[in-house]
């Protein structure tokens, strides 16, 4: 056939059809279901934090991550793909504080009650759901946002729960000290990742330059 100039649809048309397409079809739930129970490969992908925004560093890891599933599905093996969402730690605290305009940790048991700013944490913790979605499906990646879990959720607590508690009676769990940076505004250890979250984390700069043109 040939070419006829201005036939072409842009790139993000093409995008949309196909995201429409697997859809329409079911295509990611046929991919599932199409393959027995019994040949399940459970794979456990680490959940974004539910409070921010997709970007590059979370999505380079995602679609990394989204290569292992694809590949023993192609093997034959039945991957569900479970989406999670991580609704702990401090990017969820300092979420949820400033959408409520707490400035001060003194404010929570004062000015807003624990059960009060609990509740707020957990129906704030959703704000950023159906950007993620229209994100995963936009980069390719087939996952059941529908059967999602939450750290949050009782279930998923105790079952971290009883996991520790095996661990522990196996003898595997150990106390000992651990040097981590310390953020004296939230009163409160940071890890590096929670360091260099998008969160106010990066700041543009003027990097002032010296040239030495003699000679």
């Amino acid at each position: 056939m040939k070419y006829k100039a201005g036939n072409r649809r842009k790139a993000v048309e093409y995008e949309k059809a196909l995201v429409d397409w697997w859809k329409k079809n079911k295509t990611f739930e046929e991919s599932v279901e199409q393959r027995p129970i019994d040949e399940s490969y459970v794979f456990y992908d680490g959940p974004p934090f539910i409070t921010g925004m997709p970007h590059h560093g979370t999505l380079l890891s995602s679609i990394v991550k989204d290569a292992v599933p694809r590949f023993w599905t192609m093997r034959g093996k039945r991957v569900e793909r479970r989406w999670g969402w991580d609704c702990h730690g401090l990017p969820a605290e300092n979420f949820v504080e400033k959408q409520l305009g707490i400035t001060d940790r003194r404010e929570i048991g004062t000015k807003w009650s624990l059960e009060d700013y609990i509740l707020n944490a957990r129906e704030r913790m959703v704000a950023t759901s159906e950007t993620w979605e229209g994100t995963i499906d936009r980069i390719g990646r087939w996952v059941d946002f529908k059967g999602a879990y939450r750290t949050m959720d009782k279930n998923f607590m105790e079952s971290v729960w009883w996991a520790f508690k095996t661990l522990y009676e196996a003898g595997k769990i150990y106390e000992g000290a651990k040097v981590l940076m310390y953020d004296t505004k939230f009163a409160t250890p940071v890890s590096k990742s929670e360091v260099t979250m998008d969160n106010d984390a990066y700041q543009t700069v003027t990097d002032p330059s010296a040239y030495d043109r003699s000679g």
